[in-house]
């Protein structure tokens, strides 16, 4: 399937996760109440899924809605096939006003992505751009996760989406609060693809470095470009039950860095 035409907008896709569907059931919030304030705006919104390429996999077209509209589209109920294993997929949503163009020559209107796990968890997220934020990236390389947790039945969930055109590597940089930090092995992201995993996997002495901090710690996140990594909780290996969005750098970092022994 080629890309569609609609993509030829100054109105930017954004992004979510394209979960498994064995553990998740995803459906996206359509309400366009919060992108306009004239009753008289009209949109319209394209779903696509993809996997290692920038052709999708499938689209779901919804056509117009008015300002006073609202759709949910949940995958499975549409004839969606399962996401890809293991890591699931990335999934597009593209929203365009149709009764105007941005107001700064490029714009992007975010959605809500609900997922509910079928052995419970879940959790809702907004959509987001991989490019067009109003702010200012200082190093567009680097994110950082300001909260993981690691424990005895506690571990973060690790997410990574490359909605572009290019295999990347990310390498994680995990740091305790008195400064100790370890390097796990790099993750390799295939282009237009999910990586997803525990951070105990990820950072082998995870569990050791945050001990003394009661299981607690940050994570930084170095790319290539500019990914889209989000991170969430598990608890006794049950379905995820937060996902949050990793936080790029908006100024200027000064990082002070003691390496951890091996072993230590």
């Amino acid at each position: 399937m080629a890309r569609s035409a609609s993509l030829d907008s100054y109105w930017l896709p954004t992004y979510g996760w394209w979960p498994p569907s064995d553990e998740y059931a995803l459906s996206a919030f359509l309400v366009p109440y919060h992108a306009a304030v004239d009753e008289r705006a009209r949109f319209s919104f394209t779903l696509r899924g993809y996997d290692g390429s920038d052709q999708p996999l499938w689209e779901h077209d919804i056509g117009e809605v008015g300002f006073g509209d609202q759709r949910v589209v949940t995958l499975e109920d549409v004839g969606i096939a399962a996401a890809p294993e293991p890591h699931g997929g990335v999934l597009e949503i593209h929203s365009v006003r149709l009764d105007q163009p941005p107001p700064k020559g490029t714009g992007w209107i975010g959605m809500l992505l609900d997922v509910r796990g079928r052995a419970g968890g879940g959790y809702l997220i907004p959509t987001v751009p991989i490019r067009g934020a109003a702010k200012v990236l200082v190093q567009d390389d680097t994110q950082v996760v300001p909260g993981v947790v690691v424990t005895a039945d506690t571990d973060t969930e690790l997410l990574i989406l490359n909605p572009i055109g290019e295999r990347t590597e990310v390498e994680l940089t995990l740091a305790a609060p008195d400064g100790v930090s370890t390097d796990g092995a790099a993750v390799v992201v295939e282009p237009w693809s999910a990586w997803s995993g525990s951070l105990r996997s990820a950072v082998p002495r995870a569990r050791k470095l945050l001990e003394p901090s009661n299981g607690i710690g940050s994570l930084v996140l170095t790319s290539g470009h500019r990914m889209l990594p989000f991170f969430g909780f598990r608890r006794d290996g049950h379905a995820i039950v937060s996902l949050d969005h990793a936080a790029p750098i908006f100024g200027e970092v000064k990082v002070k860095r003691r390496v951890a022994p091996p072993g230590g």
